[in-house]
C-alpha cells in the first residue's frame, strides 16, 4: 500500500492537496459573504419615543457598533488564519508531493543507500511540515467551533479544517511508514 507507484498513495496526497484548496475556497466564499453582511445599511427601526432617552440610545448604539466592530475583527482574523493555513498547506503539499515524485525514480549513478537517504530527507521534512499543518488545523478547528455557533460565515471553513487536519496527519503518518518499510527492505 505504501509503494509510490501504488495509486492509493498518490490519491492520499491528492486528497490532502484538494483539502487545502477547498479550505482556501471556503474562506474566499465566507469572506465574500461576510463582506456582504458588513456592507448592509444600519436599520434605525428602534427610534426613541421619550425625549430624555436620546442620550441612552446614543450610548447603546455606540456600544453596539463597537461590539459589532470587535465581532467583525474576530471573524476577519479567523478567516485570515484559515486562508494562511489553506494556502500554506496547499503550497507545502504540492512541493512535498513533487519532491517525492522527483526522488522516486532510481538513478544508475546512485547506490541504493544514497537513493533511500534522498527519499528519507524529503519524507522527514514533508512529515514534519504536515504534522505542523495538522496541529495548526486542529487548533484552528477548535477555535472556529467555538465561534461558528453564532456566525454563519465560519461554518464552511470549520468543515474544511475538520477535513484538512486529519488528512495532513494521515499523510505524515503514511509517508513515515512508507519510508520505514522501504528502509527495512533495503537492510534485508
Amino acid at each position: 500500500m505504501y509503494r509510490t507507484k501504488h495509486f492509493r498513495w498518490k490519491l492520499m496526497h491528492l486528497w490532502g492537496i484538494s483539502a487545502h484548496l477547498g479550505l482556501v475556497a471556503a474562506v474566499a466564499i465566507s469572506y465574500l459573504y461576510h463582506l456582504e453582511i458588513i456592507n448592509q445599511p444600519l436599520s434605525w427601526s428602534h427610534s426613541p419615543t421619550i425625549a430624555g432617552s436620546h442620550c441612552t440610545v446614543g450610548i447603546e448604539t455606540q456600544m453596539g457598533l463597537e461590539s459589532e466592530n470587535a465581532f467583525n475583527m474576530a471573524v476577519q482574523t479567523l478567516l485570515r488564519a484559515c486562508l494562511i493555513l489553506g494556502s500554506g498547506g496547499f503550497a507545502t503539499n504540492i512541493a512535498h508531493f513533487a519532491a517525492l515524485m522527483a526522488v522516486e525514480p532510481n538513478k544508475v549513478t546512485l547506490t541504493e543507500g544514497e537513493q533511500h537517504w534522498r527519499k528519507q530527507v524529503v519524507t522527514f521534512f514533508g512529515c514534519s511540515l504536515n504534522l505542523l499543518l495538522a496541529g495548526v488545523g486542529f487548533c484552528l478547528a477548535i477555535n472556529l467551533s467555538t465561534k461558528a455557533t453564532d456566525i454563519k460565515p465560519l461554518i464552511a471553513p470549520l468543515v474544511w479544517t475538520y477535513l484538512q487536519a486529519p488528512l495532513a496527519l494521515a499523510i505524515a503518518v503514511c509517508d513515515a511508514i512508507k519510508n520505514y518499510r522501504e528502509g527495512k527492505d533495503l537492510l534485508d
